[in-house]
This record gives structure tokens, C-alpha cells and sequence, in this order.
């Protein structure tokens, strides 16, 4: 479960970053900027790199929008505006509670 908690980090910060970007904003940087802010301090090096060249495969971020199969990238900017908040209750909730149990440093 801990896992899955740091990988919505990574989602939190990944989406705030797609909902931000301007329009010629490359995926694979904003992806590899979340990783690097969340996951990554989890991973060893082989694997770190292993994500930064899987994330060279993203589609630009209209063609990622557009993907999301919500609209136009407009529309989907929306949507993640309104997702996001949730996102963020759920990681921030769930956060507190591991932290008071002391469960956030475990590997």
C-alpha cells in the first residue's frame, strides 16, 4: 500500500504538471520531472534510467490529452482541474497516516 502511495505522488504531480503545461510542453519532461521529485529516490540507478527512456515514448502533451479521451486537450485541462483537488485529499490523508504510524520509511 506504501507503494501505491508514492506512485500518487508521482500521478498528483505528473497530472498538475500535463493541467500546467503550456501546449508545446513536451509529456516525456514533465514525466520524468515527477519521477525524479517522487519516485526515483526509491529506485536504483539502473531502473531510474530504465523509466527515463521508457518516458521518451509519451506523446506530446496535446496528444496525450487528447488520448485521455475526455475532449479536447481544453476540456481534459478542465477535468484534471476538477480531479485534482481529490487527488490531493486522498495522498494528503493517507500520507498523515502513515506518518503516524512511522510506515513512511519503510522500503
Amino acid at each position: 500500500v506504501l507503494r501505491l502511495h508514492r506512485a500518487l505522488c508521482w500521478l498528483q504531480l505528473f497530472l498538475e504538471g500535463l493541467r500546467t503545461g503550456q501546449e508545446d510542453s513536451r509529456t516525456s519532461v514533465i514525466c520524468t520531472d515527477s519521477y525524479n521529485a517522487s519516485l526515483a529516490t526509491y529506485h536504483p540507478w539502473v531502473i531510474r534510467k530504465a523509466a527515463t527512456v521508457a518516458f521518451c515514448t509519451l506523446p506530446p502533451r496535446n496528444t496525450f490529452l487528447e488520448i485521455m479521451n475526455v475532449g479536447t486537450p481544453e476540456e481534459a485541462v478542465a477535468m484534471l482541474g476538477e480531479a485534482l483537488p481529490y487527488i490531493r485529499d486522498v495522498y494528503g490523508i493517507t500520507q498523515e497516516l502513515f506518518a503516524q504510524h512511522k510506515l513512511l520509511d519503510l522500503p
